[in-house]
C-alpha cells in the first residue's frame, strides 16, 4: 500500500508540473499575441490632445488638425475678435460659437478644453483681452465646473497649476481655518471624491461598501479607502479575466457572446432610464449630485472660487469696455426635470440632483446680479426643445448634447445679444 506521504509527493508534483505548463502556455500566448502581428495593420501615431501650460496644467494641442497656432479649436489664429467665448468641453468639442458669430455678422474666438472651469478662465483672461473684444462669454456648467474650480486651485488630480503662479494664492486664498480643516478632513476620507467611481453609470463596477454610493455628509464618513479595498480580491480575479491570454482563448471557444453589464442593468435607482412614446434617454445623477453636494466643503470652496473667478473677470472686463456674460449650462437631468419628474420622483439621487443644483443655481443668480454680471441661462431653451418632442441629448449616458441642442446654446447667446444690442 502506497504511504501517504509518496501520495501528496506525487499529487504536488502533478500540481507543480500543471502550474508550470499553464504558466508557459500563458507566456506563448502573449508572445504571440505580441509578435505575430498582421503586416497590413499600420503602425499609427497618437498625438496628444494636450501640451502641458505652466499656468493652465494644459491646453489644446496645437498640432491637431482644426487647431489653431495658439492650440484653440478655431480655423485661423485671429488677432482681433469681436466676441470670445471660454469655456469647457461644451465649447471646444461644438462649432455653436461660431453660428452665433454668422448670425451676429461678428467675428467669434473660442477658447475652450476638456476639463477647464472658471478657474482656468481667469487665469486665460490676458489672452482673451489681448483680441480686444466687445464681449466676453464665460459658460457656467452645473456638471462639472464647482468641483473643477476646486481640484485646479489645490492643485488636486493630474493636471496641476503651476506652483510659481501666485494669482489664485494672493486672490482667492481661504483664510478661514475651520473651513481649511474641513476640507483636509474631506479630502483624507475621501481622496479626489473617491466615491465617484461607485457613482458612475458609464462604467459600474463592483461595490464592496454601500457607503461608497452615499452622497451626503462626507465628514461623517468613516475611511473610504479601506472599503474600497475590501473588493481586492475580486478586482485581482476581474483584472487576471481581462489579461490573461490564456483564459480569453478559453472563453473565446466555449463563450460566443458575452454579457457586458451597463449602468441601466446594474442598478434601476443609481442609474434611471426615462421612455415614452417620444424620447428615451439615460441619466446619472448620482456621479452628479456628488460635484453639487453642499454638504461637501469641498464642492462650498469650488463654487466660492468659481463665483470670484467669475467676478474678476468682470471687473477687468469693465475697464476695457467689453461686454461679459456668464452662460449658465445645466445638468442634462435638470434640462428633462420638466417632462420627467412625475416618472421619476421617487429616484432619491434624481431629487436630490434637482434640490442641489437648484439650490447652485440661486446662489449663482444672487451673486450675479449682486455683482452686475449678466447672464444668459440656457436653461429655457433645452427645456422648450424637450417639451416639443425633441432630444437635444443623446439617448446614452452622454452629458454633451447632440447638434439641435447646441444650436440651442447658440439660440440663446444671439436672443440675448439682440436685446442688448449687439449684433447686426
Amino acid at each position: 500500500m502506497p504511504h501517504p506521504r509518496s501520495i501528496l509527493g506525487k499529487l504536488g508534483l502533478v500540481c507543480l508540473g500543471t502550474l508550470i505548463g499553464l504558466l508557459l502556455l500563458e507566456g506563448a500566448l502573449q508572445l504571440r499575441a505580441r509578435f505575430v502581428t498582421p503586416s497590413t495593420v499600420s503602425q499609427v501615431a497618437i498625438v496628444p490632445q494636450v501640451v502641458p501650460d505652466e499656468r493652465l496644467g494644459y491646453r489644446p494641442n496645437p498640432n491637431i488638425p482644426g487647431h489653431d497656432s495658439r492650440g484653440w479649436r478655431n480655423s485661423s489664429s485671429l488677432e482681433r475678435a469681436d466676441i470670445v467665448v471660454i469655456g469647457d468641453s461644451h465649447v471646444y468639442g461644438s462649432a455653436w460659437p461660431q453660428w452665433v458669430g454668422a448670425s451676429l455678422h461678428r467675428t467669434v474666438y473660442q477658447m475652450g478644453s476638456n476639463g477647464y472651469g472658471p478657474a482656468q478662465y481667469a487665469l486665460l483672461l490676458d489672452e482673451v483681452l489681448a483680441f480686444e473684444p466687445k464681449v466676453i462669454i464665460a459658460t457656467y456648467d452645473y456638471g462639472d465646473d464647482i468641483y473643477d474650480s476646486y481640484k485646479f486651485v489645490y492643485r488636486i488630480g493630474d493636471f496641476k497649476r503651476s506652483t510659481l503662479d501666485t494669482m489664485f494664492d494672493s486672490s482667492f486664498a481661504l483664510t478661514n481655518a475651520k473651513s481649511q480643516q474641513a476640507l483636509t478632513r474631506a479630502e483624507t476620507i475621501d481622496p479626489e471624491l473617491l466615491r465617484r467611481k461607485y457613482l458612475d453609470c458609464r462604467t459600474p463596477v463592483e461595490v464592496p461598501d454601500s457607503r461608497l454610493q452615499s452622497v451626503h455628509d462626507v465628514l461623517a464618513s468613516p475611511p473610504l479607502v479601506p472599503l474600497a479595498n475590501e473588493g481586492m480580491l475580486k478586482r485581482a480575479m476581474a483584472f487576471l479575466t481581462r489579461n490573461s491570454a490564456l483564459i480569453h482563448a478559453v472563453r473565446t471557444r466555449l463563450f460566443t457572446a458575452e454579457i457586458q453589464p451597463n449602468g441601466k442593468d446594474i442598478s434601476p435607482k443609481l442609474c434611471p432610464r426615462y421612455r415614452d412614446q417620444k424620447l428615451t434617454t439615460l441619466f446619472n445623477p448620482g456621479y452628479r449630485m456628488l460635484v453639487l453636494d453642499d454638504t461637501d466643503p469641498r464642492i462650498v470652496e469650488g463654487e466660492r472660487i468659481a463665483l470670484l473667478a467669475y467676478r474678476l473677470i468682470a471687473q477687468r472686463c469693465r475697464q476695457p469696455r467689453c461686454s461679459f456674460y456668464v452662460m449658465m449650462i445645466p445638468t442634462k437631468e435638470t434640462a428633462f426635470r420638466a417632462r420627467i419628474e412625475s416618472s421619476l420622483e421617487h429616484q432619491s439621487y434624481m431629487v436630490d440632483l434637482w434640490n442641489a443644483e437648484g439650490h447652485a443655481r440661486a446662489n449663482a443668480s444672487t451673486f450675479f446680479a449682486r455683482e452686475h454680471i449678466a447672464t444668459i441661462d440656457t436653461l429655457p431653451f433645452l427645456e422648450e426643445l424637450i417639451a416639443s418632442d425633441v432630444n437635444p441629448y443623446p439617448e446614452d449616458f452622454d452629458i454633451h448634447p447632440v447638434q439641435v441642442g447646441y444650436d440651442a446654446f447658440a439660440r440663446a447667446v444671439v436672443e440675448q445679444l439682440e436685446r442688448d444690442g449687439i449684433g447686426r
